[in-house]
Order: C-alpha cells, then sequence, then structure tokens
C-alpha cells in the first residue's frame, strides 16, 4: 500500500509542478441553456406591465446576456394587452434594462384599429417606455403605410417619430394583406410625426406629393402638413401649389384641406390657377377628385386672349372639357366691346385651353358696339352701342 501511495503523491506533485510553471488556459464557460425564458415586470400598482417569454435562450453570467430564440413579448395597457412584439431572435440585457430584437420584428398596436409596426432590428427599453427601429422601419395600418430611414415609437405618448425623409402611401379603400404596388397617393416629407392609435399626424417641413389615377399624375407641394388620419383629413399649410403635368394645368392656394378618403380639396381661402391659355381665380374653391371637377366659388373669374368671365360660381370637368357658370354671369368680349349677361352660361373648354360659351334656354342680354366705317376724307361718327 505505501509505494501505492508514494506513487499518487508524485504524480500529484508533478501535476501541481507543471500546473506552477506552465499553467493551461481555461476552456470559456459554457453559456446556460434553458428550456423557456419568462420575464414579467409589474408597474407600481402591481399590474403587468410587460413580459417576455421564448422557447429557448442561452444565459452568459459574465456579460448578463440572454440570447433567446423566437421572443415574444406583450406591453399592457391598465392591465390589458395593448401591444404585441415578435421577432426571430433577441438580446436581453441584465433582466429586461434593454432588448434587442432581430429579424422580421412586428409590433402591433392592437385595437378596433390595429397598426403594425415592422422592422429588421428594434432596441427596446422598457423603462423608457421607447422603442427604436433602424432597419427599415414601416408603419402599416388599413390605408396608409409610412417608412422613414428611422423610428422611434415612444409608447406611453402613443408617438412614432420618423425621421430620414419619411414617405406616407395612403389609398381610398382598406387594402389586403397585399398592398397595390402603386398607391394613389404618395407624400413626401424631411420628418413626420404620427400618433397611430389617435391617428394625429404633424410634418412642419416642406412636403411634396403625388396622386395618381390610371396615367395621369396630379403633383402637390405645401409647406407642411398636419391632419389626422383615423379622421381621414390633411391639411396642406400655405402656400399650396398643384400641377397637371399632362393637361398643362396648375393651382395656387393658401391653406388646403385634403378628405383623402372622400378625396377632396377644398379651402376657404382665394385661389388661383390655369389651364393651358385659360386664366382663373376665385375666393373659395373645391376640387373633387374622384369625378375630376373643379369648383370655384364666392364669385369667380376666368379669362383667356380676348374673353373674360365672372359669375358666382364657376363649375369644369377636365377629362370632358365641360364648363358652367351661374349666378349673375357676364362675358365681356374684346371684339366689338361685346358683354353679355345671363344667368346660367354653358361651355367647353378644348384640349387647347380655350373655351365656347353658349346659353340654350336662358334668357340673355347681350350689348356690343359696331365701329364706325372708315371714310375717306370725312370725319369719322362713333356709332351707338346696340342692345338686346
Amino acid at each position: 500500500m505505501l509505494p501505492q501511495r508514494g506513487l499518487w503523491f508524485v504524480t500529484l506533485a508533478m501535476g501541481l509542478a507543471g500546473c506552477t510553471s506552465a499553467p493551461r488556459p481555461q476552456p470559456p464557460e459554457e453559456p446556460f441553456v434553458f428550456r423557456a425564458l419568462d420575464l414579467r415586470q409589474r408597474d407600481a400598482l402591481g399590474a403587468p406591465a410587460w413580459e417576455l417569454i421564448s422557447p429557448e435562450a442561452r444565459y452568459d453570467i459574465v456579460r448578463q446576456l440572454a440570447q433567446a430564440r423566437q421572443p415574444r413579448g406583450t406591453i399592457y395597457k391598465q392591465g390589458k394587452p395593448h401591444i404585441t412584439v415578435r421577432a426571430l431572435s433577441g438580446t436581453v440585457i441584465g433582466d429586461g434594462q434593454a432588448i434587442q430584437l432581430e429579424g422580421d420584428v412586428q409590433i402591433t398596436l392592437l385595437g378596433p384599429n390595429p397598426v403594425r409596426i415592422q422592422g429588421d432590428q428594434v432596441r427596446w427599453i422598457p423603462s423608457q417606455d421607447l422603442m427604436v427601429i433602424d432597419r427599415g422601419p414601416t408603419a402599416i395600418d388599413r390605408r396608409t403605410r409610412l417608412q422613414a430611414g428611422l423610428a422611434r415609437y415612444r409608447i406611453k405618448d402613443d408617438q412614432l417619430e420618423l425621421r430620414g425623409t419619411p414617405v406616407l402611401e395612403h389609398w381610398q379603400q382598406p387594402t389586403a394583406k397585399t398592398s397595390p404596388a402603386t398607391p394613389p397617393l404618395r407624400v413626401q416629407t424631411a420628418w413626420l410625426n404620427w400618433r397611430p392609435e389617435q391617428g394625429d399626424l404633424i410634418a412642419p417641413e416642406p412636403v411634396r406629393g403625388v396622386r395618381r389615377e390610371g396615367s395621369s399624375a396630379l403633383e402637390l407641394r405645401a409647406q407642411g402638413l398636419k391632419g389626422n388620419i383615423r379622421q381621414g383629413y390633411v391639411d396642406l399649410q400655405s402656400p399650396v401649389q398643384v400641377r397637371d403635368p399632362k393637361r398643362q394645368g396648375w393651382l395656387n392656394a393658401r391653406t388646403t384641406r385634403w378628405a383623402i378618403n372622400a378625396q377632396l380639396l377644398s379651402s376657404d381661402q382665394p385661389v388661383e390657377g390655369a389651364f393651358n391659355a385659360l386664366r382663373g381665380q376665385a375666393n373659395r374653391w373645391r376640387v373633387n377628385l374622384a369625378n375630376s371637377t373643379v369648383a370655384l366659388e364666392g364669385g369667380c373669374l376666368i379669362q383667356q386672349p380676348g374673353e373674360r368671365l365672372s359669375a358666382q360660381q364657376c363649375l369644369w370637368n377636365w377629362p370632358t372639357g365641360r364648363f358652367q357658370a351661374q349666378g349673375g354671369v357676364e362675358l365681356r368680349r374684346a371684339s366689338y366691346s361685346q358683354i353679355t349677361r345671363a344667368g346660367l352660361l354653358n361651355g367647353r373648354i378644348g384640349a387647347d385651353g380655350t373655351a365656347v360659351f353658349s346659353a340654350p334656354g336662358s334668357r340673355v342680354n347681350s350689348r356690343f358696339t359696331i365701329p364706325p366705317q372708315q371714310r375717306g376724307g370725312q370725319g369719322q361718327r362713333r356709332s351707338a352701342p346696340v342692345q338686346f
């Protein structure tokens, strides 16, 4: 037995001597692998604030990091689920001081008008009620899609801050999961704030937009915009410009309301515009984009070479070219100094922008001057005006 004990001692000594002279590097600690991750946080009143679960997670004790597979989260409001979160993978720092979500991140705001915010990478800081989406942020509801270079969602304030030249796209009708490739309305600005739950929208920087229908398009420019997507309107801030390149038309206006669902543009402030050689102005105006009609109200004035028309209201359908003036209509023509007055005057505007007017079935009062005949060597006599 003694020799055996001596051998054991020598072997141990050799091992100790070897460790003292040349220590071997220790292999890195393997992270703990859990079957599931379940983090839950409560608010000051004891109600659930948020939770994060995962079917599998690896925990690094030294770095205090938990790497989760297919994490799923829920954020509560007044004790009820308000927002759901999911991703392909996630990293939890500490016991939830910060959470990094990656790969097809989906943030869904629950309720009667759900909104989905998505991106490739999201930093969630629960203590600040903040989510930062810095890779392909997009917000989508049934009619609207917002895209930007960077987005911050302030959960408690219900505010989505879009930066990096955000783009707003809107459809008149609720869209399916796969939206049409070309939206009817597309607006771009420097930055934009949107409250998804309430619907309030504001972009105080200059905006540019395009409204498409078939092969034609209306170009919009404004100094800024604010409105409410839920209520279906946007106020374009003065000055407002509308351009129709295909028909060589333009319109300059002041603050204008766009009822985006009803497809109406309107303003109670003065406007001026043109269609080729035709010029017009009014104190109020409306454009119905659904049936392509323009209404100039509160006193309208239409001018073209050699003619000038004034009335209480002017209506124009630009695809058909039909034109109507009503209420105290007065048409002045340069030729023969003709003046025509009527309660209603119809017309048609041709492709060249000139209008032809008529008053079928209406009482018309016309007055014009016949120029005197030129007689050599004799004094000219001015003819009296002729009135019908």
